[in-house]
Formats: C-alpha cells, sequence, structure tokens
C-alpha cells in the first residue's frame, strides 16, 4: 500500500485527518488524492529536522575588535 503525506484536512474512511498526516491507501486512492492535490508519497520529499538550519544560509560573524 502506498503511503500518502497530506497537505490539507482530509476526510478518510469517516476519520478526519489533519495536514502532514501520513495514510496507507490503496493505489486508486493515492492516485486520486495526488491528483487532487490533496497530499503526496510520504517518500518524495522527506522532513527537515526541527531546529536544523538550511544549508544554504550563511551566518555572518562578528567583526574583529
Amino acid at each position: 500500500m502506498p503511503k500518502l503525506k497530506l497537505f490539507i484536512t482530509h476526510t478518510h474512511a469517516g476519520v478526519a485527518y489533519p495536514a502532514g498526516h501520513v495514510l496507507d491507501v490503496d493505489e486508486h486512492t493515492a492516485r486520486w488524492l495526488i491528483d487532487h492535490r490533496v497530499g503526496e508519497p510520504a517518500t518524495q520529499r522527506p522532513d527537515p529536522a526541527p531546529d536544523a538550519l538550511d544549508a544554504s544560509v550563511k551566518i555572518a560573524k562578528p567583526p574583529k575588535e
């Protein structure tokens, strides 16, 4: 079964799931949810680690006195 990460709150099988939740769904349901921009494959884009710095961000050093 594909795993799908939700972009928005979605009700599936009578249960409301919040954005960010990962669901196990069948192939047909996964395709429908992706086509309607409700979610994406869970392995497509991993979440960044909490409090991790973006590698593209440069941290300025204070000038030397």
